[in-house]
């Protein structure tokens, strides 16, 4: 069932992203603005023939609960309410790819179960690889941050608490050279947790 209005279907086809007509109680595509065709790699009867079942054959087998989650949801679902669901689908090269959906039910039979959905679908791949790169990136900078609130600290304090020895007592006899090697080994201590915190900052 494709839509009559000739604008709409100019929409679709100039949109980046896929808008669906789904046939729950078939488990069958009847329509699709082509977007996802061209994001998958497939051709047109492939993806129809694909959509069987929900795409289970190209859903990514950790996903699955999410559509099976999904689907409870849309049958329990009231009229016009929106149901989200991101996942990953296999493209024809063998690639998988993130794409997050918004279904939404317009048509029920008479007893009340679900007929038709209507789905719009975006490849959001990029966002959420991005994601990943900032949760990586959060990762570090709490790493930078207990090293500098434990690691740095436990040297900067011997080396104050030698500096306070040297202060109270001077630098007589056997202890001068006893104190300032532990002071050396200390400051090369800090000099290596330091650029161990540079060497984070900058991965």
């Amino acid at each position: 069932m494709k839509p009559n209005n000739k604008f709409l279907r100019s929409v679709f086809e100039v949109a980046h992203v896929e808008f669906q007509e789904y046939d729950l109680n078939n488990h069958r595509l009847l329509f699709s603005s082509g977007v996802a065709v061209k994001i998958l790699g497939y051709t047109a009867d492939e993806y129809f023939a694909l959509s069987d079942d929900f795409y289970k054959k190209i859903v990514h087998p950790d996903d699955w609960q999410k559509v099976l989650d999904t689907r409870e949801k849309l049958v329990h679902s009231h009229n016009g309410e929106i149901v989200e669901m991101t996942i990953r689908l296999l493209r024809h090269d063998g690639n998988y790819i993130w794409a997050y959906s918004r279904q939404m039910v317009t048509e029920r039979k008479a007893n009340g179960d679900i007929k038709i959905i209507i789905r719009e679908v975006e490849d959001v791949t990029y966002i959420i690889e991005l994601e990943a790169q900032l949760k990586e990136k959060v990762g570090k900078l709490q790493t930078i941050s207990y090293q500098n609130s434990h690691l740095v600290r436990s040297p900067v304090a011997s080396i104050i608490g030698l500096v306070d020895i040297i202060e109270e007592h001077g630098i007589i006899g056997d202890h001068n050279v006893q104190i300032f090697e532990y002071l050396k080994q200390t400051i090369e201590k800090l000099d290596s947790v330091i650029h161990s915190i540079n060497d984070t900052a900058n991965n």
